[in-house]
């Protein structure tokens, strides 16, 4: 539908119908006009171009500010329609803005657009002419209450300047959660604007004014329809007791070759589907699907795109009930490809059958012994759900993780999620017995209010870790507003995740190493943690990590000093972080785990950073540190810091399900990045108690 950017006289109306304050102000056509309307308004005044072309007034010369008589309003008119002409030659100048002068005050911004994935959201910074420069912005989704609204205001760097600073007095923040409330109620409730930048409102000590407004409106009212959660699949589809490989093949060169091959290990039934070989792999290969005797639960594809309606209507007369297609030249080709991928959708739907694909590595299930994908590696069993919109991500991670013996419930590979999505896979996730912890590799989100629904429900129950690809500013297209270059798609993304207690990083090592930790221990109950080591210089860092990623170093109390001073070196630290002394070994750190088992209520999580040295045995430290997290409700973070003299410890905290950090900063900012989303005190540790 066409859009058009309101002028600033029918902005000012419309913002003064939502009940938000603006200048008094005139639109006039003729300088005797705007020296008519400056003498109602009130000396001084501003004069502004009006005009739809021009969206950043200030920058063609099409803005005087200062106006204090008559004279100086007939200068102004004429320099104005001199600058818009010569700057923005064929502007359509609808008339000069006359509006009050407000003294000056805070500026800061107020902003909406609409994501194509998530709808409505809105967005609030520091505002005037460096807000692109600055982006000191927060962004939330719609709806949002008014707990919601103040805490965006207060979570930008510039909020120091509107609770007052360096003598300033504080500014009226209950003002601007007005302005912010009834903006967001107005862009919710009219399905014509689209994208609206209020930027400046000037904010004061008491009170603030709109002085400047871009909404964008559609001109045509379409019908608003609700985002539908594409219908539930029962979670037994993804738990198959036969398998077909449509495609099998013996050339190792084919799609088909390395698919069958990987699943030879599954214990359940597996035929191989090829009208022209009798054998393959010692096992009768049949000419169709609908010629395999027994009942067949799921069907892997890979054969070319123009035979895939007819293996899928062959597998709705089988009663197959999830298809796997690996095979490309679907929608992600455009043309033929999206009017094919279309017909096999109907055909699906038309049998009752779920599709994962197509264009996709397929999907592995570790504790089924299922990898129906053409990965030539198969990972360890494990605890971590990895969901991925990237095939070659996959490869690479399972690779990875075989070193690092890190192991997976789960690993799909989404396709053109032509049926069955991130929300589908984030269910089973949360009900796979096998599943402590989920992360998510995402490039873009079709449908982002049904993906918020299921994942803020699944975070509740299994942490989420998601990786967002697009986050550079590279290839950007030019924004209409302030806002729509702030609230850019990977922002609202961000904002997405924060609300549903999804927890981001940037890179796909911190990733797993997150999920591996929120495996273990789950979600901490606070943000107050102790560090216990026996190396002086990195208690220092660990109290420079806490305060560097949020976390609070709490006081030890009375009876806990009492406790370790009677078996602890005169010379130890009698604070936190707990400095040990160097010549600690295993069975000092164990009698002050033993202590902290005993007192566990003034902390909510541990950090046991170890170093190597003769006295301290890595094994049995290793054992200690594993006991300790076994007899806590807390979480326990390993760093066992060294190269290769501490690997058998590593070895032990993996067997007991303790990941370690090898660099000090990590543990600190991987516990910082849960505490920023989740703030302490949600959800459920896995397998608690232990």
């Amino acid at each position: 539908m066409p859009e058009r950017m309101l002028s600033e006289a029918e902005g000012y109306r419309y913002l003064a119908g939502c009940g938000i304050p603006v200048p008094s102000h005139r639109l006039v056509e003729r300088a005797s006009d705007a020296r008519t309307a400056a003498e109602s308004i009130g000396y001084p005044v501003v004069m502004k171009v009006s005009s739809p072309q021009i969206v950043h007034k200030s920058d063609v010369g099409g803005v005087v500010t200062g106006i204090e008589n008559p004279d100086d309003v007939e200068r102004a008119y004429e320099i104005i329609l001199k600058n818009s002409a010569a700057n923005v030659p064929g502007a359509e100048i609808s008339g000069i803005i006359v509006e009050q002068q407000m003294p000056p005050g805070l500026e800061v911004l107020v902003g909406g657009r609409t994501d194509p994935a998530f709808g409505k959201v809105i967005t609030f910074g520091l505002g005037g002419r460096l807000v692109e420069l600055l982006r000191d912005v927060s962004i939330r989704l719609l709806p949002v209450t008014d707990e919601e609204i103040a805490g965006m205001i207060r979570e930008i760097e510039g909020y120091r300047l509107i609770r007052g600073y360096r003598g300033e007095p504080p500014k009226d923040e209950q003002a601007l959660v007005d302005i912010i409330r009834r903006m967001a109620e107005a862009f919710i409730e009219d399905p014509r604007l689209k994208e609206f930048d209020l930027n400046p409102v000037i904010l004061y000590e008491s009170g603030a004014r709109v002085v400047d407004a871009r909404l964008i409106v559609e001109e045509m009212i379409g019908v608003e329809t609700a985002v539908q959660l594409r219908m539930e699949a029962p979670p037994e589809i993804f738990y198959p007791s036969s398998i077909a490989v449509v495609g099998a093949s013996a050339n190792p060169n084919k799609v088909g070759y390395s698919v069958f091959r990987n699943l030879l290990s599954f214990p359940g039934r597996l035929y191989p589907v090829n009208p022209t070989r009798r054998e393959l792999f010692g096992r009768e290969v049949y000419p169709s699907v609908t010629a395999i005797p027994d009942g067949v639960d799921w069907v892997v594809v890979a054969v070319p795109a123009r035979l895939v309606p007819g293996i899928m209507e062959a597998c709705g007369e089988k009663g197959v009930r999830l298809a796997v297609i690996v095979t490309a030249g679907f929608r992600e080709i455009g043309g033929e490809g999206g009017r094919l991928e279309e017909k096999v959708v109907e055909i699906a739907r038309r049998h009752g059958i779920r599709i994962i694909g197509p264009n996709c590595l397929g999907i592995m299930m570790p504790h089924q012994d299922i990898n129906a994908t053409f990965d030539p590696v198969t990972p360890k069993k494990g605890s971590i759900a990895f969901i991925s919109q990237s095939g070659a991500l996959i490869t690479t991670i399972v690779d990875w993780s075989l070193p690092e013996d890190l192991g997976f419930s789960a690993v799909i590979s989404v396709g053109n999620q032509a049926d069955l999505g991130f929300e589908h896979y984030l269910k089973l996730a949360e009900q796979d017995p096998d599943t402590r912890s989920i992360t998510l590799y995402i490039e873009e989100i079709k449908n982002g209010r049904s993906f918020m629904k299921i994942v803020e429900q699944v975070a509740e129950k299994k942490p989420v870790v998601a990786v967002k690809s697009g986050s550079s500013t590279k290839g950007r297209e030019a924004a209409s507003s302030h806002t729509g270059s702030l609230a850019g798609s990977y922002e609202v993304y961000m904002a997405a995740f924060k609300r549903a207690g999804v927890i981001p990083v940037h890179g796909l090592r911190d990733a797993f190493h997150l999920a591996e930790l929120l495996a273990s221990e789950g979600y901490p109950a606070g943000r107050r943690a102790i560090a216990i080591t026996s190396a002086g210089g990195f208690a220092v860092l660990s109290s420079d990590y806490a305060d560097m990623y949020g976390i609070d170093l709490v006081e030890l109390p009375d009876d806990v000093l009492e406790e370790l001073n009677a078996f602890l070196p005169p010379y130890w630290s009698r604070a936190n972080p707990m400095d040990l002394l160097g010549d600690a070994g295993a069975d000092r750190f164990a009698a002050v785990f033993d202590v902290l088992i005993r007192h566990q209520d003034f902390w909510d999580i541990a950090f046991v950073v170890t170093v190597p040295t003769t006295l301290a045995d890595p094994t049995h430290l290793a054992n200690e540190i594993v006991r300790f997290s076994h007899h806590t409700h807390k979480v326990v973070v390993g760093c066992m810091l060294g190269g290769d003299s501490v690997k058998s410890g590593h070895r032990v905290l993996r067997t007991g399900q303790i990941p370690n950090f090898e660099e000090l900063e990590d543990a600190f900012k991987a516990i910082g990045s849960i505490l920023s989303v989740r703030g302490g005190g949600g959800g459920v540790r896995p397998g608690s108690p232990r």
